[in-house]
């Protein structure tokens, strides 16, 4: 074994600075527009797939509970489709959705171990639409009340 990462502890007041950052990040998201939502999807798609082997592939290791080589095998090359294919809709604007408005707050919610596919499902259709509102990863019911 060896140290892959180091992360700081964090306090209330530093979940107090993030939540203020991302409520401020995610009125931005929204004014994106689909069209440039995808493209910034689609880079990020590009990072996670140009730096599978380095630091984030670790940490995705890690945070799914799963071996390294199942993380960037398999896992990754699923994760990465689930998370283009939305970003391709939102770039074309599929038909129907014209004048839509996002209706949340993005959260998902992991319980245990998680794989990058698993996250990658629940996420990058919320993030695609411009949405705020996410679930627990597992579930699979409607997450909207």
């Amino acid at each position: 074994g060896r140290t892959v990462a180091v992360v700081p502890a964090g306090d209330s007041s530093d979940l107090a600075v993030a939540v203020a950052a991302a409520a401020a990040a995610a009125e931005a998201w929204v004014g994106l527009g689909g069209p440039e939502r995808g493209q910034r999807l689609t880079r990020l798609a590009t990072t996670l797939d140009d730096d599978c082997r380095g630091t984030m592939g670790a940490l995705l290791a890690l945070a799914g509970g799963r071996p390294l080589c199942r993380t960037l095998g398999a896992d990754l090359a699923l994760g990465l489709r689930l998370l283009q294919v939305p970003a391709g809709g939102a770039q074309l604007g599929l038909p129907g959705l014209e004048g839509w408005t996002p209706l949340g707050v993005v959260a998902v919610v992991l319980v245990g171990p998680c794989s990058l596919p698993a996250l990658l499902w629940k996420l990058g259709p919320l993030l695609a639409m411009g949405e705020r509102h996410g679930g627990t990863v597992g579930d699979l019911g409607d997450d909207r009340d």
